[in-house]
């Protein structure tokens, strides 16, 4: 019988020591599993949406806030800004192309963005983040285009009306535009990005929504006169710094470049939740190697004689040393096992939560680079939380041990 099958057959001896010391690396795996892949995941997901658009403008304020309110449809945007000065940065030298965005209205939380139609068209590389996946674009104002989540959602589909209400926050007080309904003519098809969750139409739809006249004295507003952001493709990306710089210095606007306003959002806040969520990951496995060292001097100390019966027949000191580090070895082995089975269980229904709530599929636990040092560290500290009871069990003195009842 060789060492393997003698040590796995020790640790079945004592089911219940074994089932809860596994379960317990399994946790802190479990949780280094989840925090690095949804880590690095959703910081994939943002940098792909943000390298989409070299700028982002908008109105004077929080850069951030612009980013995640006009690419991810995630904040309240800043503001509207003057359309002149948007048509005069179209018109600058590297620009390729600007895409005005109109915001104002929600349909059931789900946010309704005029643009222009040329945004439909847009490919970046491969990808067409706006492509059909049945019927047809607008043609017209009310005509509208709505993400695939928002029709899995509200139940939508082509030939549907509904009507917008003003504001980002659904409540009793929120102004509903019945008047002026719309009506779908596409949906665009899954692309688990922000757009699943967003309503496409016509600009011309969110001007004339909020068109009014003059009331009590007050100047007769024109909607039309501004937009509330625009998004931005230049010729190059090497161009980005300097476009930024010009306009931000020379326009009332705020110019943002999306990937490094994801970067820094990255780095300032959700890396230190990230090392915070991976010290209790690994402050879990540290205890659970606590465990398998308990658990096997424990058991070493209740068959002593059984080792001692293993000397008598022959084995060497060597031998009885490697059989209890084995033991320690299928310990963290299957909770590792156990722990990336658990890790991609909660990677998987958070990546629903997520689909949901900010358009991004989440891929399962996969073995990055991160998480193959993660697993290394892991099998390591179970490993040398074996030595102790494995130098206990080589100290094994025959006589004594077999002279004991």
């Amino acid at each position: 019988m060789s060492l393997w099958h003698i040590a796995w057959s020790y640790l079945w001896n004592r089911k219940l020591t074994t089932v809860m010391t596994v379960l317990s690396v399994a946790l802190g795996v479990a949780l280094i599993s989840a925090v690095l892949t949804l880590r690095e995941e959703t910081q994939k997901r943002f940098e792909e949406e943000a390298q989409a658009f070299d700028l982002v403008v908008g109105a004077k304020g929080n850069a951030l806030q612009l980013v995640l309110s006009t690419v991810y449809f995630l904040d309240s945007p800043v503001g509207n800004v003057a359309r002149a000065d948007i048509e005069k940065i179209a018109k600058l030298e590297d620009v390729d192309a600007v895409f005005p965005i109109g915001m104002g209205d929600t349909y059931k939380g789900y946010r309704i963005v005029g643009t222009v139609r040329e945004l439909m068209d847009f490919k970046w590389g491969e990808r067409r983040p706006y492509a059909l996946a049945e019927g047809r674009y607008w043609e017209k104002p009310f005509e509208a285009v709505i993400g695939a989540g928002v029709a899995q959602d509200t139940g939508l589909k082509v030939g549907s009306t509904f009507t917008g209400m003003h504001g980002f926050v659904q409540g009793g007080g929120a102004e509903d535009h019945a008047e002026k309904p719309y009506k779908v003519v596409g949906v665009i098809a899954l692309s688990g990005t922000p757009n699943d969750r967003a309503i496409f139409c016509d600009i011309q739809s969110v001007w004339d929504v909020h068109e009014h006249g003059a009331e009590n004295g007050e100047p007769e507003a024109h909607p039309s006169d501004e937009v509330t952001a625009a998004l931005v493709r230049l010729a190059t990306p090497a161009q980005r710094p300097v476009l930024r710089k010009k306009i931000n210095s020379e326009y009332n606007v705020t110019a943002a470049v999306p990937v490094l306003e994801i970067q820094k959002l990255y780095d300032q806040f959700l890396g230190m939740a990230k090392a915070v969520l991976l010290a209790i990951g690994y402050l879990v496995v540290v205890i659970s190697s606590l465990s398998i060292l308990i658990g096997l001097y424990m058991a070493i100390l209740q068959r002593r004689r059984d080792l001692a019966i293993m000397r008598a027949l022959g084995a060497t000191r060597g031998e009885i040393f490697g059989a209890v580090l084995i033991e320690a070895f299928w310990v963290t082995l299957l909770g590792l096992v156990a722990g990336w089975a658990l890790g991609a269980l909660t990677c998987k229904l958070l990546g629903l939560y997520l689909a949901t709530k900010l358009g991004f599929h989440i891929a399962a636990v996969s073995l990055s680079a991160d998480l193959i040092t993660a697993y290394s560290a892991v099998l390591l500290m179970g490993m040398i939380a074996g030595i102790l009871p494995a130098w206990q069990a080589y100290r094994t003195d025959i006589a004594r041990d077999l002279a004991e009842p």
